[in-house]
């Protein structure tokens, strides 16, 4: 009886070393640093020489991605300095100033996939602000430096030029 109790002890020990184990394997891949809050601290065009040409949401953008453990993640980016509606009506804004709105801000949400070997994160988005990114997959390369994830945009056509976006984002707290 006493040996069997042993050996009923021994098997939740080493159960709850392998549990804490894993978790601590998933903490440290990828994996388990994606998920949380992140907070936007640049965000530049750059051409294919790493030359930085353009901040589209100026010098000091705003903006917060986040991702959850279940494969959901959402983003907002924007300038810091927006221009507001002269009249407190979103739906009744002056075509300038309805550009305006839309050229200073960004949104998304839906899903995230990572891929570990290449090193990208697929953001399956479920609806967007700029309506053709509905239902497209965005592929961004990334990588994590101390407490900063980030994400690089393969090659897209911006105007006439080919260039590579980088977001810079900062654990939040």
């Amino acid at each position: 009886m006493r040996l069997n109790r042993i050996r009923a002890v021994f098997a939740v020990a080493v159960c709850l070393a392998a549990a804490i184990l894993m978790a601590t394997a998933h903490a440290m891949s990828d994996e388990g640093r994606f998920p949380g809050a992140w907070r936007l601290v640049s965000a530049e065009y750059r051409t294919m020489d790493g030359s930085i040409i353009d901040s589209p949401w100026g010098a000091e953008p705003q903006g917060m991605i986040m991702y959850d453990s279940y494969g959901n993640m959402s983003a907002q980016l924007g300038s810091r300095e927006r221009t507001r509606f002269a009249g407190g009506d979103q739906l009744r804004g002056s075509p300038e100033e309805i550009k305006a709105a839309f050229e200073s801000f960004n949104a998304y949400w839906g899903r995230y996939k990572l891929d570990e070997q290449s090193r990208t994160v697929t953001h399956i988005v479920q609806q967007a602000m700029f309506p053709n990114w509905t239902g497209s997959k965005q592929v961004r390369y990334y990588k994590f430096e101390n407490n900063r994830l980030i994400l690089t945009t393969p090659p897209i056509r911006r105007g006439a030029q080919e260039v590579i976006g980088v977001l810079v984002w900062e654990r939040a707290h």
